[in-house]
């Protein structure tokens, strides 16, 4: 897709059951590739067979994952743009329909397979030291259940999908891309210039007070302009996703996100008591923060256009003009720290794996997204110069 910061990516393997040149997006080409491995399951004799069927299952699975990332990424990059948009939804409306039922299909397959036992009972060395969770030292096992989140991953997948949810889950994408589109398009006209709403972000550090509450409010104002807007999207979102939670069998949507994410680890109840803790332990804190700025700033009562500011009132950092500037030296910081993830780094520059300026028609904020069938990741940011691009670089 030409929309795309990169090109065409180095395959980490080369492909053995899908085709070199399918068209991805064409669910005519993909639906003899679900059907082949359908067929193929029932012809496993041994774990050696099953390990070759699920091989293919997966390369199957992260091409078109890496097909679904691509799209998204160009519309991402480029929501004024109707062709990534067309491409997107394309993918949302025609392919993914499609390709969800049958991997379901194939996910009851694994679960009842009569191999799936052997498959489980098999080892592989392990590659890091196990985590407990009692006061015992960490220690390395002998082996690990190769297959074991795998499996783990394949039952939560079956437990939840329902037929039902498929069309909701595309007008879900299809809302989320709207308001993807109506954030990236969103400017301000600032002393004549033209200005994202990323960009005013550096007006809140100056040291010119005036000048701070002149750009929060001509943002805010901006944002106020489109807020029928937005609310629509997020009402008809939360309509969606009780009605898709609700058919999986849950109170909420909260409960059912947090099986659907996988997360095995940790519960509601747990973030509860992680948010009770922050309030009792964190925001005195906090406050007392603020206070402190206000003394600093010489001022009776901190607004928003306050706390961004030096409480000395020095001019902001200013840590790079060019993006390429950031790059470098973020670069350099890697060298410093680690090889390997120097080198990676070097790669993600190298492949134009990173789209990190800001622009108008960009979607906003930041995400990393991982090419599955490249096995790379995509850094997406919108970086304007400020010390938090810095640390939003290195965080991702």
């Amino acid at each position: 897709m030409s929309l795309l910061p990169f090109g065409k990516l180095p395959a980490y393997k080369p492909r053995r059951f899908v085709p070199v040149n399918i068209d991805l997006g064409d669910w005519s080409q993909l639906a003899p590739l679900f059907g082949q491995l359908e067929t193929r399951a029932a012809q496993c004799k041994s774990t050696a067979d099953l390990e070759h069927w699920l091989l293919d299952w997966g390369e199957l699975s992260a091409a078109l994952d890496e097909e679904s990332s691509r799209r998204y990424i160009a519309m991402t990059c480029h929501t004024d743009n109707a062709e990534a948009e067309k491409a997107f939804l394309h993918f949302v409306e025609n392919v993914e329909p499609q390709t969800k039922p049958r991997q379901f299909a194939l996910e009851k397959i694994y679960s009842a397979h009569p191999l799936r036992g052997e498959l489980l009972a098999l080892g592989t060395p392990a590659s890091g030291t196990a985590r407990t969770i009692t006061n015992e030292p960490c220690r390395r096992p002998a082996f690990q259940a190769r297959y074991e989140v795998f499996d783990r991953d394949v039952k939560n997948h079956v437990e939840l999908f329902r037929p039902e949810n498929v069309a909701l889950e595309t007008e879900e994408a299809k809302l989320c891309q709207q308001y993807q589109k109506l954030s990236g398009a969103l400017t301000v006209n600032f002393r004549g210039s033209e200005k994202t709403l990323v960009q005013m972000g550096r007006y809140v550090e100056e040291p010119d007070r005036a000048l701070r509450q002149e750009a929060w409010e001509l943002v805010a104002k901006r944002r106020l302009q489109e807020a029928d807007k937005f609310e629509e999207i997020f009402d008809e979102l939360v309509k969606l996703r009780q009605q898709i939670a609700a058919n999986a069998g849950f109170k909420n949507y909260r409960d059912y996100s947090f099986r659907k994410l996988g997360r095995f680890d940790y519960t509601p109840d747990d973030c509860k008591k992680f948010h009770d803790a922050v309030e009792k332990e964190i925001m005195p804190a906090v406050r007392e923060l603020h206070s402190e700025r206000g003394r600093q700033l010489g001022l009776k009562k901190l607004r928003p256009w306050d706390l961004a500011v030096d409480p000395h009132n020095r001019p902001p950092l200013k840590p790079f003009e060019q993006i390429e500037q950031m790059v470098l030296r973020t670069q350099k910081i890697f060298n410093h720290l680690d090889g390997g993830l120097a080198r990676g780094f070097q790669q993600m520059h190298d492949l134009h794996l990173l789209d990190l300026d800001n622009r108008k028609g960009k979607a906003p904020g930041g995400y990393q997204s991982t090419l599955a069938e490249s096995r790379l990741p995509f850094i997406f940011m919108n970086a304007v110069g400020l010390q938090r691009d810095v640390e939003t670089i290195l965080h991702e």
